[in-house]
């Protein structure tokens, strides 16, 4: 079988095409006839609109006819096509018709035709008199000499001078500015015809009517913008074939004219086939960019509008404005008049004006001046008002090697430019405001393939890229740059290279158009000659002849190459004679690396002070990973030789200026690469030749020196701020503290010396204002790529040495520490960089560097009770027992898991907490996240349906005749393509909610017949490359081209069946199949019965890779880099996908993976299976990039990682506690029914108490510490309540007080003081016991309640005698002994708006038992949106018939997340942003609360309510599934945010002795 060869579809179209075109066709129906004569308005906008525009046709042509092809109405593209372009909705759009048809006689002439375009612009009642509105005109053929010598006429008229002023631009399609020869030919035929036809005349070549408009026009029109278009295709007529306007007769020549060609004849330069009609988007965009610019000059300030946006998006970005600080340099760096000849090449014209050809490609030698080349065409472009972004690759800075760095400064300039693509991009930055750190991969998914490129340019934008051969990752970089051109998105690219096109032709697409071209010796050596006549003043004294002479010489022996002339130059300026000038120019080589090597040895003869100092800069110069200013390299070069420098600037040229100058920012610079180069290569033989290992040696200990001195020292106990570092700190901070690791890379690793140094700073607490540092004044990637510098530098030691000793093992905790920092603590560390001193660490696993060596102190936050070490992967377990988890999909912002029952829950990705359910009426089969609307797919057996995931809503109910394998969104998620099993292709229309069409993969395919009747188990699509990979059991896996209707290809374990007829039937496909999605995408792994996973490249037809693997699910991660795998035994495996290198192995024997699925930015895996999700956050994740890959010659271990998960039978999770007064002691109930005791010092259980039924959990704990009774409720309804043995220590349970079955769901049970009495609670009813010793417990009294919300009990903090029942926004008392009420019947009214309307959740006594703390949600959920309102105890009496809330407190109540306690001094609470806060009663006000520490985000991260408690001696207690962390001390760390006032803090008060939440 021969690939890609199939017949396709009868239709000649294939099923997407058909599809697209229907989704952007429309229809119209228009008078036929060449239309009316006189201004006639086509389209006039229902807002005011800011420009009018104006069509004139030609000779021969009407109003309509001229502008529409073949007479289809669809085709008249003024009234069709442009009022439905966005760009054009604000334009008034005008077709101006009048008598020229040569076919009869006239005596009417250009000048009648001018007057009647004139009058008819002015008089017409759509065309405001009384505005400043642009006007653009718009003229084929001899419309354009209409519009000519109507434009004088204004000019020259008093009356239309206000009309006049208005016209701002005009088009001219093939018209004869000079005339035209067909015309004469023209007149001649008519001369047999009678009659007259004036106009015909005026349009012979050089006839008076076309000088005269000439000889005035240019006066009157140096301010408008001219475009002219000329044809380039012969016309038939009935006497002969040829051009009708020639080029020069169609191009004005003026300096504000542009002119380019239309691939068209002289009729059809004006009438286009569709909208993709290249001639059409010519045209078009010609107009689009004209109103573009009039739209900014009309609507007041917009070029200042969004400033505030374009400030956040440069911070989001993390880009400035530095790169137009460059391309100033640049531009004073070239004289005026060179490069001119770049600009004046038909080939440059061609890019610049045409839209055939998208890249630009020029390569030349080192030296040769491409970075000024590339400076003079930005200028070029910015000068004829085109939208350009620029972007200068440099080796000297790192920043300006990466295609991360490009990516991101591109996209800035283009969101700078375009307010559309501002608000594009910002919205993916404020759904991921750390994409600056992300890999590239993930910066061009969502940056440029999920927002820039789907924006509707109106003209042309232009990229200039100097220098790919200096980024790191050229290669990688061209497929995005192939893509930018396949998207066909107006954008055209330029870019300079040593490297020639053809050595990287093949990462292109086939289909762009190219334009190679080299630099040659004769290009440059005019501007040479420019640059040598402006320098040769600077020479010793000579006279013209010499002076030509040496021209002559240099330009001889240049070869092109400006740097080879500059410093033969600077060698001149040393000569103080003609005789040393003529041997100057005798001796000095032309090859460069010989005239560098002239320069070396001439500075090694130079005197012996000073050499000292010139190595050093030259070291400095050549390793830095960004050039330093001079204020920089001052201070580090007075660290690095230990000796005081007078002049840093007056040093760097007298030693070493032909190798080192300091630029306009004061940059300290290579003056080329090449000079770096040689260097590098010329330590074996020269002082001054630099040894990169050493160098980057020299540079690393220097920082290190730096990091470790004064100051870098802070103080650990200053309280945290946001505010600034205060301990002065000189120039060299910003690149010791940013740059020092990224040296690591190149020092030798069985260097002793260094080990030994980076150990010294990451044992010091200056490590914490190194962290603190880079959290405050850079971006915290820097910390993750520290991580993995440190990393790497470790896994190369075990060749030399083994990784033994203290030292070792304190950098191999830091190298993950730092990344783990990083992840779990990111946002916190920007918020709040001084936090890195003294509440992260305490929160770090005991086995890492950070919690070992700054979370010791004896004042400080300690954490207690977890089991775990070191840093955990999985960072949340999500369980339900009563559901299926079935299918799985991610976000950027959300992740939902469907199920069995129908169910859909919506989780944030963040906290991995549940914020939202849906009902879809069947078992879930698919879901999926819109890219870039708000919606989500479900798909299941029979339907699908759309949800907004703004309002939860559900927006449409599809059906489907049989279940979907696999889903992808097309168009901006407008269209749904689907595959189903019965061998069709669906695809949705998702605007309409109707079904657009359907096809069958398998029609009129004889191969295929044998599928026929079979039902395919798996589907893929691959919408990059238009494939559809379709997975039958036992059988090859299909390729089908979506693009072509037809078979592409099918693939057996071997590999394609046409290049391999022989097919191997031994193993099928049982994980599915799974594409790579990167740009120009040819990659696809099957996992097969064998367990093998097999890699195919789809375009060669090939195996790529095997590996066993045992694969039953696979997924790929959104920058399509990862491959994960899960197996029938719970292993999940992560596999670089180009390679199927092993990367990361999680071993479980727990059940079958269903499905995984990545996070949006890649970092996170999530799996489903049985019951549970689990959420994972390996750093094997957060990946190196290539473009930030080190040295070649650098050799790091490639061992997969692998974890052992605990089994979840083995986890038994608390499900509630309650913590004793005193604070020694805590209980916790579990999901097995036990209840047990805990430490509170040590956070860990001592004993087993008692246990209710075996496999009910335990919902709910009452403890009262005066007769240590504790009662227990289980969700089984049951009731019990022991009593513990009494002593110094809280020992078991003695006795069995009450053991009580509900027979309904327990909401609440409370002792009283004592525990004499004790109140069960359910929704119908509340019955009171009196409890004993002597198993002799009876019911005192039993309130049956019809109806009633949600309600709470507690005991008065007032009076232990009574208690308060609060439901419905009222509330009652009651006496303890007897449940009477003692209240009114309409109790007392609880005064507040929102109270009614929630569900009550907790009441707690607070403030010395002056007041109580109602908590309330939307709803019982675990997750439901919590409201905190506080009432003064002493205003709920008998007596009272309304309470208001304390109006102090009212602030509190949307920022409290959770309520934790009252302590005896303060009520203590869980913030929404994660920190636990305090507020007393001395404050003053609630707003006034204080802020102690926070949370880890894991902390958070389950599905499970949120338990906590805090102790009257400030312990906090909170609960992590199975364990409980106790928090000591952290209540007396205060941080006071910006504008904080903190009142006096109150003494300590007296405890209560009934405790528990009510």
């Amino acid at each position: 079988m021969e690939r890609s060869k199939t017949q396709a579809t009868s239709s000649g179209r294939s099923f997407l095409s058909r599809t697209l075109a229907r989704h952007e066709s429309s229809g119209h129906s228009v008078e036929h006839g060449k239309g009316p004569l006189g201004l006639n308005t086509l389209y006039d906008p229902a807002k005011s609109a800011i420009v009018d525009l104006v069509l004139v046709h030609g000779l021969g042509g009407g109003s309509r006819s001229t502008w529409t092809k073949s007479d289809s109405p669809s085709q008249y593209w003024p009234k069709e096509w442009l009022p439905q372009d966005l760009d054009f909705q604000d334009v008034r759009i005008h077709s101006f018709g009048y008598n020229s048809n040569w076919g009869s006689e006239s005596i009417l002439n250009i000048h009648d035709f001018a007057k009647a375009l004139l009058a008819s612009m002015s008089d017409c009642p759509r065309i405001p008199r009384n505005t400043n509105d642009p006007l653009v005109l718009v003229g084929h053929s001899m419309g354009g000499l209409v519009i000519k010598r109507a434009y004088i006429m204004a000019r020259q008229k008093e009356e239309y001078q206000t009309l006049a002023a208005r016209v701002k631009a005009i088009l001219f399609l093939a018209t004869p500015h000079r005339g035209a020869d067909l015309a004469q030919l023209l007149t001649k035929v008519l001369n047999v015809s009678p009659g007259a036809r004036p106009f015909v005349k005026d349009l012979h070549r050089n006839s008076l009517a076309t000088q005269a408009i000439n000889e005035e026009f240019p006066q009157y029109s140096q301010d408008l913008r001219l475009y002219s278009f000329y044809e380039t295709l012969p016309m038939t007529y009935g006497f002969g074939k040829s051009l009708v306007v020639e080029k020069d007769m169609a191009v004005l020549g003026y300096p504000n004219e542009q002119s380019t060609y239309l691939n068209a004849n002289h009729r059809d330069v004006c009438k286009f086939t569709d909208q993709t009609d290249p001639n059409y988007q010519i045209v078009r965009n010609a107009l689009a960019s004209i109103i573009d610019k009039l739209r900014t000059n009309v609507i007041p300030g917009r070029d200042e509008f969004n400033n505030d946006q374009r400030r956040q998006l440069d911070s989001y970005l993390g880009v400035s404005d530095a790169f137009e600080d460059d391309i100033m340099d640049i531009h004073n760096i070239r004289l005026p008049g060179s490069c001119e000849w770049l600009i004046a090449k038909n080939e440059f014209i061609e890019w610049r004006d045409s839209a055939n050809t998208q890249l630009y490609w020029i390569s030349a030698k080192p030296g040769t001046g491409k970075t000024v080349l590339s400076g003079k065409v930005v200028h070029h472009l910015k000068d004829l008002d085109r939208h350009i972004a620029f972007f200068f690759f440099d080796y000297r800075n790192k920043l300006q090697t990466t295609i991360s760095s490009f990516l991101l400064s591109i996209a800035a300039q283009m969101a700078h430019t375009h307010t559309d693509v501002l608000q594009a991009v910002l919205d993916v930055c404020e759904m991921d405001d750390r994409l600056c750190e992300a890999d590239y991969r993930t910066i061009w998914r969502k940056l440029f393939t999920g927002a820039i490129l789907r924006t509707k340019f109106a003209q042309p934008q232009y990229w200039v890229l100097d220098a790919l051969d200096e980024c790191k990752s050229g290669s990688d970089l061209l497929p995005l740059l192939s893509k930018v051109i396949e998207m066909r998105c107006n954008i055209r690219i330029l870019l300079t290279s040593r490297d020639h096109f053809e050595s990287h032709a093949q990462k292109l697409y086939p289909k762009v158009g190219v334009i190679s071209e080299e630099i040659l010796e004769d290009d440059t050596k005019s501007d040479i000659a420019l640059y040598l006549e402006a320098n040769m003043d600077k020479l010793p004294s000579i006279d013209e002849d010499d002076k030509e002479n040496i021209v002559d010489k240099i330009l001889g022996k240049s070869a092109g190459c400006f740097l080879w002339v500059s410093l033969i130059l600077q060698e001149l300026k040393q000569a103080h004679t003609s005789a040393e000038i003529r041997q100057v120019l005798e001796d000095v080589p032309s090859d460069m690396n010989d005239l560098y090597s002239r320069i070396l040895s001439s500075m090694s003869r130079a005197p012996h002070y000073g050499k000292v100092l010139a190595k050093a800069i030259l070291t400095w110069a050549v390793c830095c990973s960004r050039p330093l200013t001079t204020d920089e390299l001052y201070q580090a070069l007075q660290i690095d030789i230990k000796d005081r420098i007078d002049d840093i600037k007056m040093s760097i040229e007298s030693r070493c200026g032909q190798f080192v100058y300091v630029d306009a920012q004061s940059r300290v610079q290579m003056v080329h690469q090449t000079a770096r180069d040689f260097l590098l290569s010329s330590s074996d033989f020269s002082d001054f030749g630099v040894d990169e290992r050493v160098g980057h040696r020299r540079l690393l200990t220097t920082c290190m020196e730096y990091l470790n001195g004064t100051e870098m020292r802070g103080s650990r106990h200053r309280k945290p701020s946001t505010g600034r570092i205060i301990r002065e700190q000189g120039p060299f901070v910003d690149y010791a503290c940013n740059s020092s690791f990224e040296h690591i890379v190149h020092v030798s690793s069985h260097d002793e010396e260094v080990l030994l140094i980076l150990a010294k700073f990451l044992s010091s607490s200056n490590v914490l204002s190194w962290i603190e540092y880079i959290a405050q004044q850079s971006d915290l990637h820097r910390l993750m790529q520290a991580g993995k510098n440190l990393k790497q530098f470790l896994q190369r030691r075990p060749k030399h040495l083994a990784p033994i000793g203290k030292d070792f093992i304190l950098l191999d905790c830091w190298a993950t520490d730092l990344i783990r920092l990083v992840t779990k603590f990111g946002k916190n560390l920007k918020a709040s960089p001084s936090s890195i001193n003294h509440l992260i660490p305490p929160f770090c696993p005991p086995e890492t560097a950070a919690r070992r060596l700054f979370a010791a102190s004896a004042r400080g936050i300690t954490v207690t009770g977890l089991s775990g070490t070191t840093w955990d992967d999985c960072l949340s377990t999500i369980v339900d027992p009563e559901e299926q988890y079935t299918a799985l999909t991610c976000s950027d912002k959300s992740f939902a898991i469907g199920t069995s029952s129908g169910k859909i829950l919506v989780y944030n990705e963040m906290t991995c907490q549940q914020t939202q359910v849906l009902e879809h009426p069947e078992p879930v089969k698919l879901l999926q996240f819109g890219r870039r609307l708000d919606i989500l797919i479900s798909s299941g057996a029979r339907n699908i349906r759309l949800w907004n995931t703004v309002s939860w809503e559900q927006v449409w109910k599809l059906n489907t005749s049989q279940q979907c394998m696999s889903l992808s969104l097309l168009e901006e998620d407008q269209l749904l393509l689907g595959a189903l099993k019965n061998n069709n292709l669906a695809v949705w229309d998702l605007a309409e909610g109707t079904l657009r069409d359907t096809a069958d993969w398998t029609q009129d395919i004889e191969a295929l017949q044998s599928h026929v009747f079979r039902r395919p188990i798996a589907a893929a699509f691959c919408m990059e490359s238009g494939l559809l990979a379709v997975v039958y059991r036992g059988q090859d896996i299909l390729l089908w081209d979506l693009n072509r209707d037809a078979l592409h290809d099918s693939y057996s374990k071997t590999g394609s069946s046409s290049l391999n007829p022989s097919k191997n039937m031994t193993a099928g496909v049982t994980a599915g199949v799974v594409f790579s999605v990167t740009p120009n995408a040819t990659l696809l792994v099957a996992g097969y019965s064998d367990g093998d996973l097999v890699l195919f490249d789809t375009l060669e037809g090939i195996v790529k890779e095997k590996t066993p693997a045992d694969a039953q699910t696979l997924a790929c991660s959104p920058d399509g880099r990862t491959l994960a795998s899960g197996d029938s035994s719970g292993t999940i495996q992560l596999f670089e996908f180009e390679t199927l290198r092993l990367l990361y192995r999680i071993k479980s024997d727990e059940y079958c993976i269903r499905e995984l699925t990545f996070s949006g930015d890649n970092h996170r895996l999530l799996d489903i299976r049985g019951s549970e999700c689990r959420v994972w956050d390996p750093l094997v994740l957060v990946r190196q990039d290539g473009e930030e890959g080190s040295s070649d010659s650098i050799s790091v271990s490639t061992a997969p990682q692998e974890v052992l998960m605990e089994s979840s039978e083995n986890v038994v999770l608390i499900t509630s506690m309650i913590s004793d007064l005193k604070g020694k002691v805590f209980f916790c109930g579990k999901e097995d029914g036990s209840v047990y005791l805990f430490d509170t010092k040590s956070g860990r259980q001592t004993q087993k108490l008692f246990s209710h039924a075996r496999g009910v959990s335990i919902i709910s704990l009452f403890f009262d510490s005066e007769s240590n009774t504790l009662s227990s409720i289980d969700n089984a309804s049951r009731v019990k309540s022991h009593r513990l043995k009494h002593g110094e220590e809280i020992g078991e349970a003695v006795d069995i007080l009450i053991d009580y079955r509900a027979g309904a769901a327990v909401n609440q049970v409370l002792t009283n003081r004592g525990a004499t009495h004790i109140l069960v609670c359910t929704a119908q009813s509340d019955i009171l016991w009196s409890i004993s010793s002597n198993d002799e417990s009876t019911v005192i009294e039993t309130i049956l309640w019809e109806e009633r919300g949600p309600s709470r009990w507690a005991t008065h903090p007032l009076n232990q005698e009574w208690l308060i029942l609060v439901s419905d926004g009222v509330a009652h008392l009651y006496e303890w002994q007897t449940l009477r009420r003692i209240t009114r019947p309409e109790g007392i009214l609880l005064e507040d708006s929102v109270l009614p309307e929630l569900a009550i959740r907790s009441i707690t006594p607070c403030f010395r038992n002056t007041a109580i703390a109602i908590m309330s949600s939307e709803s019982l959920r675990p997750q439901s949106k919590f409201k905190l309102r506080l009432w003064n105890a002493s205003d709920l009496t008998i007596n009272s018939k309304v309470a208001a809330p304390m109006p102090n407190y009212h602030a509190l109540a949307d920022h409290v997340k959770t309520l934790i306690g009252d302590d005896g001094r303060r009520l203590v609470f869980l913030r929404s942003d994660n920190w636990i806060c305090s507020v007393d009663p001395e404050s003053g006000k609630g707003d006034m609360y204080t802020r102690h520490f926070f949370l880890p985000a894991d902390w958070l991260s389950t599905n499970v309510k949120l338990m906590a408690e805090v102790t009257h001696g400030g312990d906090i207690i909170f609960v992590k599934r199975n364990e409980v962390a106790v928090i000591r001390r952290g209540l007396d760390n205060i941080e006071e945010e910006k504008g904080d006032k903190p009142g006096k803090r109150p003494s300590l008060l007296g405890s209560h002795m009934g405790r528990g939440r009510c």
